[in-house]
């Protein structure tokens, strides 16, 4: 044969990807990246026939981090202490509890923090506080909404003002939605739930004191996708 000739066997052996005796050790990279392609198509896919949930999409997130010795940072983690530092400076680190969740941050406000007893009427510690880290929110958590939860204890309301304690919580939801409102958040972002005294933070099988009643007494807000 010529010198020009093409040597089919002499190619075979060359080529990395032929199966010849001079495979790379490197070829199962060509492989494992053709899989994560695929992969990666296939849940695109899934996510292009289904609605997202976000709180499943965070711990897939971190499940998959765990698995492959990645880092996970949760949803809003600089939020939440630039919150918390702010909070402790205001002195009220024992009135409001910061929590983590899935898919943002649960800020519980204690007691008698925002309202006197049987009032839909907010206190202006409250309103200075929400003064305060309404500003943070609205900036770090724009693709963020609130849902603001009023919870009572278990005492009938005897005001004359509301008729039960259903009423007394969603005023009061409301009244701190309204005040977001006015620290300038959009309407679609803030929402208002009022759950009476039906999700107490502690069952009580003998009468409780009073203060054990005021763990009930609650404002909660869901800083959620």
């Amino acid at each position: 044969m010529s010198s020009n000739s093409f040597d089919f066997d002499d190619d075979f052996d060359r080529n990395p990807r032929s199966g010849g005796d001079h495979d790379s050790d490197s070829n199962w990279i060509i492989s494992y990246a053709d899989l994560m392609t695929l992969l990666v198509g296939f849940f695109v896919m899934l996510q292009s026939f289904s609605s997202l949930d976000s709180k499943k999409f965070e711990q897939t997130k971190r499940e998959t981090a765990k698995r492959f010795g990645g880092e996970y940072k949760l949803p809003l983690e600089e939020l939440q202490q630039d919150l918390q530092n702010l909070i402790k400076e205001m002195h009220l680190d024992s009135q409001v509890l910061l929590e983590s969740a899935d898919d943002g941050i649960v800020i519980t406000f204690r007691g008698a923090l925002f309202f006197d007893s049987g009032s839909v009427a907010m206190r202006p510690e409250a309103e200075k506080l929400l003064t305060e880290i309404g500003p943070q929110i609205k900036d770090k958590a724009a693709q963020y909404r609130l849902i603001i939860e009023g919870h009572t204890d278990d005492v009938p309301v005897s005001n004359g003002i509301v008729a039960s304690n259903w009423e007394l919580s969603s005023l009061r939801a409301c009244a701190v939605l309204r005040f977001f409102e006015t620290l300038g958040f959009g309407k679609e972002r803030l929402q208002a739930i009022g759950w009476g005294e039906t999700r107490p933070v502690k069952e009580f099988k003998e009468p409780p004191s009073s203060e054990d009643r005021a763990t009930n007494r609650r404002v909660v807000i869901k800083i959620t996708r």
